[in-house]
């Protein structure tokens, strides 16, 4: 664990805020904290929401809150059901200008802050910069790079939502997640930003290891809620979109819907009859 800390002096950097939405991984939560308090850029607040985690997440939470004055706890007093509920905790409480996303399990390599902020500061016109990733588990690690274009392209986010970075301003002109996107919030809340004209960026370099598939992603515990939204999303987006996207889009769309009619046909049914 890093050598207490206390950033009190006045720094006329930028102050960034890096959001952590943690719920129950405390597997994995330390190594995050670890490699957020590493970063070359040190004029940070790391504000940890957690959504009443049973395991011992905030134990460990509290022992670096303790050496480390630039970690911010946000704890709720019972579980929260949506993601976009505690994520908007964090928005609301981030004092920075700028606002960077880390998930729990997820790790940001020692330059990633500092190579973000300094892009957007020399670029007044992105509103929300990303950076290509290594997916990663106990058996592998494989790079994966991509660009606004191709994401697009593919009916993707913009951006990947646990490696961006954003100015505040964005938010406060276009808005928080929406809760009643369910596990897929943060598809909707990128595009929204996109349609609404948000320019978005995606450095080549891989800032952030991203862990792969495991028990507690949402990806994988809310998969057909999450995959029906998504599916969801990609056809309102892609009707608003019509002019910028074409085959490989509504393809992407079509494969999602086909992959929850043949692994929850049940299910996919009676969602479509009584979706509002």
């Amino acid at each position: 664990m890093n050598a207490s800390k206390n950033f009190d002096s006045i720094d006329t950097r930028p102050l960034v805020s890096i959001l952590v939405n943690n719920f129950n991984n405390e597997k994995y939560i330390s190594e995050c904290i670890e490699s957020l308090l590493s970063q070359t850029y040190d004029n940070i607040e790391i504000v940890i929401v957690d959504a009443y985690s049973t395991d011992s997440s905030r134990l460990i939470i509290d022992s670096y809150a303790k050496l480390d004055s630039r970690i911010k706890k946000v704890y709720c007093k019972s579980y929260e059901r949506y993601p976009a509920i505690t994520y908007n905790l964090g928005f609301l409480n981030c004092s920075g200008e700028y606002i960077a996303i880390n998930d729990p399990d997820d790790i940001s390599l020692p330059e990633r802050i500092e190579a973000q902020i300094n892009f957007l500061l020399a670029n007044s016109s992105i509103g929300v910069v990303g950076c290509n990733c290594f997916e990663f588990n106990e058996n592998m690690k494989i790079l994966i790079e991509t660009t606004v274009e191709k994401n697009i392209l593919y009916a993707a986010p913009p951006v990947r939502n646990p490696c961006l970075m954003l100015r505040k301003e964005v938010l406060a002109r276009h808005g928080l997640w929406r809760w009643q996107s369910e596990y897929a919030a943060d598809f909707e809340w990128l595009f929204r930003f996109y349609v609404g004209g948000v320019k978005f960026y995606i450095l080549n370099t891989p800032y952030v290891m991203y862990r792969k598939s495991h028990g507690t992603n949402i990806s994988q515990s809310k998969l057909f809620n999450q995959g029906l939204k998504v599916a969801i999303f990609r056809t309102w987006f892609g009707l608003k979109l019509i002019n910028k996207v074409g085959f490989n889009w509504w393809f992407a769309t079509l494969r999602n819907y086909a992959f929850l009619f043949i692994k929850y046909p049940f299910r996919f049914f009676m969602q479509l009859i009584s979706y509002k």
